[in-house]
């Protein structure tokens, strides 16, 4: 079973994104279930990672209590190999870089998210992280993530033909005008 970590301080966000994940089926997550808490405050959810491992966590940037960078940063002592996600509507690109550098972040989406959009990264983190907890996350989950989803903007992008001595093998005609 995987533990999911929602966190945004708008209950009908949380709602929309417990059905939409709630609509993953078993057989993308390696046939395992998914189990999902939702907090509208930051607080209570950190109190709640104090007693509980999750296998990924999902937060909005702009809260009172706290901004989603100082959630996910607080996480990092208690949780520090969970993937982190903020889904938000709000954020300027040096909030992002900040959530990227001091709260490990894992991935950002934009609200309004697709519902396929967000079960394919949902699905996606959760299957590249192996089995459920028992290793960390690491970089090679992150560079499988990254590399689904360059190949799924741009097909056959991500292969790359070798030479016998390693080297990368560039066929000049592709790059004619």
């Amino acid at each position: 079973m995987y533990r999911l970590l929602l966190v945004d301080d708008e209950p009908n966000i949380l709602n929309a994104q417990r059905r939409c994940l709630s609509g993953i089926p078993a057989s993308r997550l390696g046939g395992e279930a998914l189990r999902i808490e939702t907090f509208t405050s930051p607080r209570a959810a950190l109190d709640r990672c104090e007693e509980t491992e999750f296998d990924l966590i999902i937060t909005d940037y702009r809260m009172p209590e706290m901004n989603g960078v100082e959630f996910l940063t607080s996480l990092v002592a208690t949780q520090p190999d969970v993937p982190r996600m903020i889904v938000s509507g709000l954020a300027d690109r040096d909030a992002i870089i900040a959530a990227v550098n001091q709260g490990r972040l894992t991935r950002f989406m934009e609200k309004p998210w697709s519902d396929e959009a967000l079960q394919d990264a949902v699905a996606t983190i959760l299957v590249g992280r192996g089995s459920h907890g028992s290793e960390s996350f690491g970089q090679r989950a992150a560079t499988e993530l990254e590399r689904r989803h360059l190949e799924e903007e741009s097909p056959g992008i991500t292969h790359v033909e070798r030479e016998s001595d390693g080297s990368i093998h560039l066929d000049l005609d592709d790059f004619d005008s």
